[in-house]
């Protein structure tokens, strides 16, 4: 007997629209709501022992020219008219907020979520049900009008009717393209290709295909888990056999890490949760992510893919994997397309996080060129690992590598050539130190990321080491005043020094310093580095841009107000001449009529010096680059004009004596 159609509790049509657009992300996981509620039902009777595992299907018959409707069935529990009921009542919430409450991990919940589903590609729905546990089938139909019938199946109406499940949905024409065999085999094998039920898709002409593979991720593999001797273990023993299953095992998840990477993993890292039933692997990448990449974790539930793209399982420091995993123990959103953030997220991120740590601990430990490996693609994962862990800072530290005066070296190899390491905390600042740092000793650049850090770590993760920081302070300070008989010539190549740079905001030192090699350096703050370099933007900038560097560079700032007694005063660079050096010497002793050369030789020395310490060159900079050449080149080659005076070759203001 048809009972009478009978409205649904709240508006469909509201509820549908709520389903599209603040639940799913997309109409087509309707058949992903319809292959967990067969597998639920399946689950249900194999608990209940009313069906064997082996002979648990889910059968999906697409839209085609066959059939204009799409049927999922399964030879699950099904369901009661009392069930049915039930349902309709779990579903016809009195209002909206309740659609987010119901409740995913209870079946009939469940069940009810994903025939809402339905209604974004369909508008009617027929549910056909026979109980595993005997009883009469059932059938119930909704529709989109927001009624629905209950009715039971009797005698010949009900024969056909198997023990299980039979969904039925004529879609829309907007969504026929959703159900037809192309999209739902593309649709089957991403949500279920994991699932632990055998799931069929019939194909045109009569054709099955079985979507189901097996979840080697989920297998607790990685090549630690191989015997370490497996040449010496007896051909055909179970030993044997028992590796080379592993072997093959192995094979076919390097084979999936390779499908999901686009290129064989660097190394594959087991993961397991047994608190929240979590399993899955790590791969590792084999190549260096983009900077500012965060590594996202595909994730199933019970063999059904919950997101492809899960953000925030992974620590941030992680980006160096990517995951697979499936859990039996979180808790899904209602979407079913993200877990709730509960106590047992948290659970489950802890151990990933620790996982990875133990496998990069064991690298290090026991497999130095793995570490290397590792480290030549991954670098800066680690270190950001290690600033925050000081037990994996202990043991990958002397591995990592710095740049330093000498090259770069490892800091074991820093460490061996003296425990009392000296680190500049720039990079600006390592570039004018490295140029005087006598050969024998070691400076380390620590001015790019996490670096700082680390060497600040260095006395707590190695006990024998310490490490301090030195400014080029710290350098000057050392050098030595020249006095005596060498101090007025000292003086006079200061003051050729300052006329030949009068105008480049430079002021001028001279000192007796090593290496004797190095005739000037370029001292500089980093404040005043970063004045030049808007200065030589505003210079190079024009319009609109170009009116704002200038008002940027032309104001002080409160901390040069308070230092300089006149305020806009600009904050002078300085050359250090070195007194040690030959060609210093040489300009002390230079004729008066060879001021030219002189002039000329100190300005080659400047840019020289700016250029050693990598510090950027301004149009002006350039410009006396390029006269200078030329006035050495005329000078040199004797092409200078008889009616030329030395004056010619001087800028206003510069000095000279007859």
């Amino acid at each position: 007997m048809t009972l009478p159609s009978q409205p649904f509790q709240v508006n469909l049509h509201a509820v549908v629209e709520l389903l599209s657009t603040h639940i799913y992300s997309h109409p087509s996981v309707f058949l992903r709501e319809l292959i967990q509620n067969a597998r639920d039902a399946i689950m249900t009777s194999i608990e209940q022992g009313t069906l064997a595992p082996d002979d648990a299907l889910i059968r999906i018959t697409p839209v085609g020219p066959e059939s204009s409707e799409l049927v999922v069935t399964d030879n699950g529990a099904g369901m009661y008219r009392e069930d049915m009921a039930e349902l309709l009542s779990t579903v016809g919430q009195s209002s909206k907020r309740d659609i987010f409450d119901l409740p995913r991990t209870d079946r009939l919940g469940q069940f009810g979520i994903g025939l809402l589903s339905c209604f974004m590609v369909s508008d009617e729905i027929i549910v056909e049900t026979r109980p595993a546990a005997g009883g009469e089938a059932s059938r119930w139909v909704g529709r989109s009008d927001g009624t629905f019938t209950l009715e039971p199946l009797e005698g010949t109406s009900g024969a056909g009717i198997k023990v299980g499940t039979r969904v039925r949905l004529t879609p829309r024409p907007e969504s026929r393209e959703l159900t037809m065999y192309a999209r739902v085999w593309e649709l089957a094998t991403l949500y279920a290709e994991f699932l632990p039920v055998t799931l069929e898709v019939c194909g045109p002409r009569g054709t099955e295909r079985f979507v189901n593979r097996t979840p080697f991720f989920t297998r607790h593999l990685s090549p630690s888990v191989l015997p370490s001797e497996t040449g010496t273990l007896e051909e055909g023993s179970i030993e044997d056999l028992h590796a080379w299953a592993l072997e093959r095992d192995l094979e076919h998840l390097a084979e999936y890490g390779a499908e999901l990477l686009g290129a064989p993993p660097l190394d594959m890292i087991d993961i397991s949760v047994p608190e929240t039933g979590t399993r899955g692997t790590a791969f590792v990448l084999p190549a260096s992510p983009s900077p500012g990449a965060k590594q996202t974790t595909r994730a199933y539930m019970g063999g059904l893919l919950v997101s492809e793209s899960l953000p925030d399982l992974l620590p941030e420091w992680a980006f160096f994997v990517r995951v697979v995993l499936d859990s039996t123990g979180l808790t899904p959103t209602a979407s079913r397309e993200n877990f709730v953030n509960d106590e047992a997220l948290a659970v489950t991120k802890r151990a990933i996080a620790s996982s990875l740590r133990a496998w990069i601990l064991s690298l290090a430990e026991n497999d130095p060129r793995g570490l290397q490996r590792f480290l030549a693609i991954h670098d800066l994962a680690l270190r950001s690992l290690a600033v925050h862990d000081a037990e994996l800072a202990r043991i990958v530290l002397p591995h990592f590598t710095f740049e330093t005066n000498q090259g770069r070296m490892l800091v074991s190899e820093i460490v061996a050539a003296n425990p009392r390491v000296r680190y500049a905390e720039t990079t600006e600042e390592f570039r004018q130190l490295a140029g005087v740092i006598p050969s024998d000793q070691i400076v380390v650049n620590a001015g790019y990321v996490y670096e700082k850090d680390l060497m600040r770590m260095l006395g707590e993760a190695l006990p024998s080491a310490s490490a301090n920081p030195i400014t080029l302070g710290d350098v000057i300070a050392q050098f030595g005043a020249v006095l005596g008989a060498d101090a007025e010539g000292a003086e006079r190549v200061r003051a050729l020094a300052e006329t030949a740079l009068f105008g480049l905001d430079c002021d001028v030192q001279v000192r007796a310093f090593t290496p004797e090699d190095v005739p000037a350096l370029y001292v500089v703050d980093p404040n005043v580095l970063r004045s030049m370099e808007l200065k030589r933007l505003e210079e190079s900038t024009s319009g609109f841009w170009g009116d704002l560097m200038r008002e940027v560079t032309a104001a002080p700032s409160p901390e040069q107000a308070s230092e300089n007694s006149e305020p806009g005063l600009p904050t002078l660079a300085t050359l250090v001449l070195n007194w040690n050096s030959s060609l210093v010497k040489m300009l002390a002793g230079i004729d008066t009529d060879d001021q030219v050369v002189a002039s000329r030789t100190l300005r080659l020395m400047y840019v020289q010096a700016m250029l050693a310490g990598h510090n950027p060159l301004r149009p002006a900079d350039r410009a006396i680059l390029n006269e200078s050449l030329s006035d050495m080149l005329a000078l040199s080659t004797n092409l200078m004009r008889r009616d030329i005076s030395v004056e010619d070759f001087l800028e206003p203001g510069d000095g000279h004596e007859s």
